[in-house]
């Protein structure tokens, strides 16, 4: 699937997937689970493809069946705009590969920031999503039920903020920080409030779809 060709001609858009961590409450890498037919992984790469020039994938725990799981499911012209990047202090926490991903970031004017762990956002979000994209915020946030919820939408001078910070910050510790200008889009997805943390949660989903 293709950039959207309208945002793709005013934004370079990258998405940025996290695969690296232990998922210790699932038992194995949650980029490995099969949701619909497909890894966690390579169902959302998919996803961010039809709206992202490019998709980085931070990979650390089980990386090369990670690599080896996302590279067997997509075709060639995705695999093309599919790069990996080693978090080999995944150990750390979630931020560290934030960090990691973003540093492998080149050139970009909106990344897209997603975790491994929300495999049944519909498509349809993210045409939807990127469409608020806006020379006039640096940061997008999905609202929904009362509640903020994920992927994230940030543009490049957010992710040079970001990188201002250490492996022991996090993202809250620019929640009051006046240099972010952010758009909280009130959405009808309720998926972006659901995340795959344990087998119960897993086997839930699968139930549903």
């Amino acid at each position: 699937m293709e950039a959207n060709s309208k945002n793709k001609i005013k934004y370079n858009i990258t998405g940025l997937l996290l695969c690296a961590g232990l998922s210790g409450r699932m038992g194995t890498s949650k980029a490995l689970m099969v949701y619909n037919g497909s890894p966690f992984a390579a169902l959302i790469i998919k996803k961010l493809l039809s709206v992202c020039n490019e998709v980085i994938v931070v990979v650390g725990h089980q990386s090369n069946k990670v690599i080896s799981s996302i590279k067997n499911s997509l075709n060639e012209n995705d695999n093309s705009r599919v790069h990996f990047a080693l978090n080999d202090n995944y150990r750390a926490g979630m931020f560290t590969s934030l960090l990691c991903g973003l540093r492998s970031i080149t050139n970009t004017d909106w990344i897209l920031y997603h975790f491994v762990d929300q495999p049944t956002i519909p498509i349809s979000f993210y045409s939807e999503f990127v469409n608020q994209l806006s020379d006039q915020v640096n940061w997008i946030q999905p609202f929904n039920s009362d509640k903020l919820g994920h992927p994230i939408l940030f543009n490049g001078r957010v992710a040079k903020y970001i990188l201002e910070l250490t492996e022991k910050n996090s993202l809250r510790d620019l929640i009051n920080d006046k240099r972010i200008k952010r758009r909280i889009w009130k959405c009808s997805f309720s998926e972006i409030l659901q995340d795959v943390d344990t087998i119960e949660q897993f086997n839930r989903i699968n139930c549903n779809s």
